[in-house]
């Protein structure tokens, strides 16, 4: 593992040396070809990634005229410069995936799952609360944003209807 970068990923920064050392004995390495899917929207998993190597493009299905057309929509790209880290809510346990996560590029990639998680949460309390401190953050950032997204959409669809 790649001690250096991990200390410039948000979701560990808090960590300790030591405690980093501890978190990154779970981690698994895994390698993803260009347009490889990594996460698909709908299906369960309880894995959380984090980008190593490569590009990452996150997608979402947008229902267009009914819930047979339906077309892939790219709202957020990933690089490994960005340090980042995503399928947080796969770490709360099995859920369903909000969205579809591909490789552009080859990748490498990080990854721990709920079980991994709750055995270092299990024996270091320290480091499971500092994660899921900053899983939170992140996740109420993202909703922050959806709900400024959706009065702006309410607000276009106002003005449409009224003209």
């Amino acid at each position: 593992m790649d001690i250096a970068f991990l200390n410039k990923v948000n979701l560990v920064q808090e960590l300790t040396t030591s405690e980093l050392k501890i978190f990154s004995t779970k981690l698994k390495t895994v390698k993803y070809k260009e347009n490889e899917i990594i996460i698909e929207e709908n299906k369960e998993s309880d894995k959380l990634f984090i980008l190593y190597k490569g590009e990452v493009v996150i997608s979402k299905k947008m229902t267009m005229i009914d819930e047979r057309e339906k077309i892939d929509k790219t709202f957020i790209k990933i690089y490994a410069d960005d340090h980042a880290f995503f399928g947080e809510i796969g770490l709360l346990g099995l859920h369903k995936r909000t969205a579809s996560c591909r490789a552009k590029t080859e990748c490498t990639l990080y990854t721990i799952d709920y079980k991994d998680f709750m055995s270092i949460c299990n024996t270091n309390p320290e480091i499971g609360f500092k994660m899921l401190l900053e899983i939170a953050r992140k996740l109420s950032g993202l909703l922050e944003k959806n709900n400024e997204d959706v009065l702006k959409l309410t607000t276009a669809l106002c003005y449409a209807l009224k003209g």
